[in-house]
């Protein structure tokens, strides 16, 4: 194994403690000074993009839009207390437009054994896959629009979960989706109460295969079925009572060199007083390692809003991305440029309820036509 191979595969065996834990470069964290039973971990997260966007018929002086953006800038503390069944997260992020510092995730798990864990505090809740890997570990630079749209995010509760060798369930009780930081009397902000479940079962492979997207050349098949649900109910006063479903399935295949991922998303939500809508999207994306660590990937994603949205809306919403990564040392110093090409108008994202400016996607709406984004980022993990 080549010196680089070997980095890359040290580094995953280190970043497989969670799905959705941030890719740490253990050689490179630092062990702060603790009593003897206490070890905390500092790592963190920086992407850097240049990107050209351009958008057709936007009424704007100027149709093209380029320049420089920090992605993601973050602090990742996280260890254990007591012993090693004691174990806690502290993720902070810097926000790319003013740079004010915001928390993520704060939890606290333990570990009973025998495969049962029980974790409290802010986290994302166990709902979509693509949500739940870790932005350092994706195939593209940026998730899709349709798990932008569909996102659970993080949110505040309780989590229990079971794994054994072959199979993994998670359930919780929380505030609802994308409600973080959010004040238990915050009103209209979060549900009055929420519960998910995911469950998953791993066909072949190991668990740690499947904290990412990617797959090296030489490695065995692997493939894991997945499927999550999700139900809150908010009647705070003052705000429209609504119940809300949503529910997901996806596939996860990897093999020698090659992977592929595809899901399925839907959204049913019940509002006291106006139209119900029931939304559904899909996502299909592939890689291939033409090179050790070299590799091409493509995506598509489609949201299809429900009929009842109004008259003025498409059918569907199609989303081609198209891209390469070049690994330098596994996830934790890669390059990545990708093309994201949405086929549809932008303009109708905000009546979806998404907004149309997302600078995050490298979208900025404001288009009767197409638009594309030509995304260049590198990413480094300490």
């Amino acid at each position: 194994m080549g010196l680089t191979a070997a980095a890359q595969a040290q580094t995953d065996a280190q970043r497989a403690y969670t799905a959705e834990m941030l890719s740490q470069a253990q050689s490179h964290t630092n062990t702060l000074a603790q009593p003897p039973a206490t070890a905390v971990n500092v790592g963190g997260q920086i992407q850097f993009r240049w990107i050209f966007n351009s958008r057709d018929d936007s009424g704007l002086v100027e149709d093209t839009t380029t320049g420089f953006q920090t992605r993601r800038t973050k602090l990742d503390f996280t260890g254990n207390i007591i012993n090693k069944d004691w174990t806690f997260r502290v993720l902070s992020a810097f926000d790319r437009d003013g740079g004010a510092a915001v928390l993520e995730e704060a939890w606290v798990q333990y570990r009973f054994g025998n495969g049962w864990n029980a974790r409290w505090g802010q986290f994302k809740l166990p709902l979509n896959r693509e949500e739940l890997v870790s932005s350092s570990r994706q195939l593209a630079a940026e998730r899709s629009v349709v798990n932008e749209f569909f996102t659970q995010d993080r949110s505040q509760g309780i989590e229990l979960s079971y794994d054994t060798e072959n199979m993994r369930f998670v359930a919780a009780f929380s505030d609802g989706l994308d409600s973080e930081n959010t004040d238990f009397a915050g009103e209209g902000l979060e549900a009055d109460y929420a519960v998910t479940g995911r469950f998953e079962y791993k066909f072949q492979g190991t668990w740690s295969r499947f904290a990412d997207f990617t797959s090296r050349q030489g490695d065995d098949f692997a493939s894991m079925l997945g499927g999550a649900a999700h139900w809150q109910h908010n009647d705070t006063p003052g705000f429209t009572d609504t119940d809300l479903l949503q529910y997901t399935a996806d596939l996860s295949l990897e093999g020698d060199g090659w992977n592929a991922f595809g899901a399925f998303v839907g959204r049913y939500s019940d509002m006291d007083g106006a139209a119900s809508v029931n939304d559904m999207g899909f996502v299909i994306q592939a890689g291939y390692r033409f090179a050790p660590e070299t590799e091409l990937f493509a995506r598509w994603d489609a949201l299809w809003p429900d009929d009842d949205r109004g008259d003025d809306l498409e059918d569907l919403y199609n989303f081609i991305t198209v891209g390469l990564n070049q690994y330098y040392a596994g996830h934790a110093a890669k390059a990545t440029i990708d093309l994201v090409w949405a086929l549809e108008e932008t303009d109708d994202l905000a009546a979806l309820g998404t907004d149309p400016e997302n600078t995050g996607l490298g979208l900025l709406g404001s288009s009767d036509d197409s638009e594309i984004a030509l995304r260049l980022q590198f990413q480094l993990l300490f």
